[in-house]
């Protein structure tokens, strides 16, 4: 989670002065085939013309500064309802909610957790599994998102 620093020294100054917040950054595959996803929001909301004017914009920072080498692919998109979770502030507003997070190595023979969001302080998180309390340190996370609970209408 650490890398985040980095994405907001260089995307930072283009939000400056706009309601716009840089959620995160995230970095898929490698090569030819790398993918670098900046996630912005605001409140109300972004629209898709706003995506493309940001887009735009980080394009040509990326173009000078070269933060990825090689060939990627650059996507700006809102969170969505599946919103991931970079830093503790993120955490700290999505207590009580269902969230998946992945770690870089086992802990309790795992990987993978979803539960719920019960705790989110300086150090770390702690996720109810099946009435089980998971600790989980923020170093440790390699991807976290909030999992909405969708309910379909049945139709009658």
């Amino acid at each position: 989670m650490r890398s985040q620093d980095k994405w907001q020294a260089l995307i930072g100054p283009v939000l400056i002065g706009t309601a716009f917040e840089l959620v995160g950054v995230e970095c898929v595959g490698g090569g030819k085939h790398t993918v670098v996803r900046i996630y912005i929001d605001k409140p109300g909301g972004i629209t898709i013309d706003e995506i493309a004017q940001l887009s735009r914009q980080i394009s040509v920072i990326f173009d000078v500064e070269e933060p990825i080498k090689g060939h990627y692919t650059l996507e700006v998109s809102s969170p969505g309802l599946e919103r991931p979770l970079f830093n503790p502030s993120h955490f700290k507003q999505q207590l009580g909610q269902k969230v998946f997070v992945k770690t870089n190595f086992a802990i309790e023979n795992r990987l993978n957790f979803k539960g719920i969001l019960r705790v989110a302080h300086e150090q770390g998180i702690e996720i109810e599994i099946d009435e089980q309390m998971v600790s989980i340190n923020y170093e440790d996370i390699v991807k976290a998102k909030v999992l909405p609970d969708i309910k379909i209408a049945s139709g009658k």
